[in-house]
């Protein structure tokens, strides 16, 4: 039965790990959705989840058949920030766990667990993070490190760290969040840890589209996708999130020109340009190739 948090009616298997999937939409096969897959756990962050959401990561970033990725959760809500119940036990499967000094296994876990956040901005996807219910802690970063956020207004954005004792800066919030809403609103929720209401959220600018229900968010991302996104080269659309994220950091103008320069000249040069000038002329929607 199809979950109607993620609206996953329409969708196709394409990989599955143990606790995230990955399908592919039947209408538009360049779409992907990756689905956080522990329901019962409010899809919480252990290290099984870490482990193959960066196994996803690395899979997407070959994957150039996909396009545009929407990051959802299963179940009552998108995430819930670190598993504080998770196991020892289940732990320990994780090679990447086996130190005898807690110092060294900790700063493994919490490498691992940063990883996420890098890798989800690494691919080449542009990403659309739908979220409903709430995005606690984990849940809340990576929203910050999607490309754009659509939410349901009963959602709640808690950037939770420095309500459990932990500093409040984690998961690359100390990056991502004064670059998306600047200095003192992000002060405001690093230092407090205090609930951001997707309403107050929208108005900030943190959220870029505001829907009614929660079964709404997915369709919503996908509707944006497919008009405004897939009818876009795929290589410029690939070059445009490259240039983004390098010139978040650009020490300078001319250096943020010249990643732009060089991006003009290569799409310029692919059958993607041709067919994109053709299709504007003659008012029709793109037949862009796969890649």
């Amino acid at each position: 039965m199809a979950d109607s948090k993620t609206g996953s009616t329409g969708w196709n298997a394409w990989k599955a790990w143990e606790t995230i999937k990955l399908e592919t939409h039947q209408v538009y096969p360049e779409l992907g959705l990756i689905t956080l897959n522990r329901p019962d756990n409010l899809n919480a962050l252990n290290e099984t989840l870490i482990t193959n959401f960066n196994q996803c990561m690395d899979f997407l970033n070959h994957a150039l058949d996909c396009r545009v990725a929407i990051l959802c959760g299963a179940g009552r809500l998108f995430c819930a920030g670190t598993d504080m119940k998770r196991s020892k036990e289940e732990a320990k499967q994780h090679d990447w766990t086996h130190f005898p000094d807690k110092v060294k296994q900790q700063w493994q876990v919490q490498h691992e667990l940063s990883q996420m956040f890098v890798k989800l901005r690494s691919i080449p996807q542009p990403v659309i993070a739908a979220v409903h219910g709430a995005a606690v802690g984990g849940g809340m970063a990576f929203a910050n490190a999607s490309d754009m956020v659509v939410a349901s207004r009963e959602v709640r954005f808690i950037n939770a760290f420095i309500k459990i004792g932990l500093s409040g800066a984690d998961c690359a919030s100390t990056y991502y969040l004064p670059r998306i809403l600047g200095f003192h609103r992000s002060a405001e929720l690093l230092y407090s840890g205090r609930d951001l209401s997707a309403e107050e959220a929208y108005q900030w600018g943190y959220v870029n589209i505001l829907v009614d229900k929660p079964e709404e968010t997915v369709p919503a991302a996908v509707a944006f996708a497919a008009d405004y996104m897939l009818t876009k080269s795929p290589l410029g659309l690939r070059l445009t999130k490259e240039a983004v994220n390098n010139n978040m950091d650009s020490p300078s103008l001319e250096a943020a020109l010249k990643i732009e320069d060089r991006n003009q000249v290569v799409c310029s040069q692919t059958d993607d340009r041709s067919e994109g000038v053709s299709a504007f002329l003659e008012k029709r929607r793109p037949k862009y190739g796969p890649r």
